[in-house]
């Protein structure tokens, strides 16, 4: 088989991520546009302003977790540059499939910090992983709170699976030190990635590292943050005047949070307000309003946050890949 050229491995990515948008255009053409724009100007400015200022707070929450990981490792990462590098990241995740983006702040810690690369992505995985469980649980939750089916159940087990499993089995020494002799039939480059010293042997090591001192501590920090983070789309709700409670929309947000992982869509426009859509007309919210709610959640955390970031970026920009330290 040859191999895709460049450019079309360029148009496949962006029409994958082009699939979100057609949803979006769909859902803009099957609901009442005017409706839905006369609900968000109808929107408490006050209410918004105040769901946009706990922007910092919720990423200083974020902060000090990431910081509390990289303790764990014997790295000390100042307050400072380490709130700039996650802000930054954050600019960066929102222009990416999946966010994958905000990985960029283990090229800042393995340049200031002078550690591996390897050190440096296993604190921004841990750190990725603990949000990651947090949305699957309420997600979850969510899903089991729908009209009775066995369908909630399985997508919940499934989900847990695939998300839980991989971590649990790269952990495992039997299965890594199988992992491990497999790879020296791949030659220089399993060499590389998986023995001992290699990158992903390393990598591992790094999560390893994690003491359950700094477990309590992360975990503490992450409900402190998402209760910070449902806060903000609740106020948002409140401006909208949506006759939700705070549980429903934490709810909405955490599968509409999980659907933008797929690397289907720009920012997660499109499959974020189908999905909120569909949740949310489950507790008698017009599709208007609650497209009108995605939206809105949007521009404040997309587009507020994203233009924090971009400043963050431009204060600390991160250094170039080829300057990175790959010890």
């Amino acid at each position: 088989m040859k191999p895709i050229p460049r450019r079309l491995g360029w148009l496949r990515n962006w029409g994958l991520r082009g699939v979100g948008l057609v949803l979006l255009v769909i859902l803009l053409i099957q609901v009442d546009y005017h409706q839905m724009l006369q609900v968000l100007r109808g929107a408490d400015r006050w209410l918004v302003a105040g769901a946009m200022a706990l922007i910092f707070p919720l990423i200083w929450l974020k902060t000090v977790r990431w910081q509390c990981i990289l303790r764990s490792q014997a790295v000390q990462f100042g307050s400072g540059p380490a709130l700039l590098a996650y802000f930054g990241s954050l600019f960066i995740g929102f222009l990416t499939p999946g966010r994958l983006g905000e990985f960029v702040k283990a090229l800042h810690v393995s340049q200031d910090c002078n550690i591996p690369s390897a050190r440096a992505f296993s604190t921004v995985l841990t750190d990725r992983l603990f949000d990651l469980y947090a949305l699957l649980l309420v997600g979850g939750v969510a899903l089991l709170t729908l009209p009775a089916g066995d369908t909630q159940v399985l997508a919940v087990m499934a989900s847990a699976t695939v998300l839980i499993a991989p971590l649990i089995l790269f952990l495992n020494p039997a299965t890594f030190g199988w992992v491990q002799r497999m790879g020296l039939k791949w030659g220089g480059i399993g060499q590389k990635l998986l023995m001992p010293g290699g990158w992903l042997s390393e990598m591992r090591d790094g999560v390893r590292h994690l003491t359950w001192n700094a477990i309590v501590v992360a975990i503490i920090l992450t409900v402190l943050a998402y209760l910070v983070f449902f806060g903000q789309c609740y106020l948002l709700a409140l401006a909208l005047r949506l006759e939700v409670d705070f549980i429903a929309v934490s709810y909405a947000v955490a599968l509409g949070s999980l659907i933008t992982l797929l690397p289907i869509s720009i920012s997660g426009l499109g499959t974020r307000e189908a999905t909120m859509i569909a949740y949310l007309g489950t507790r008698g919210v017009a599709p208007e309003a609650a497209l009108g709610f995605s939206l809105l959640v949007f521009m404040t955390f997309y587009l507020g946050g994203g233009l924090i970031g971009a400043i963050a970026w431009w204060l600390k920009p991160a250094p170039l890949v080829g300057q990175w330290n790959v010890r």
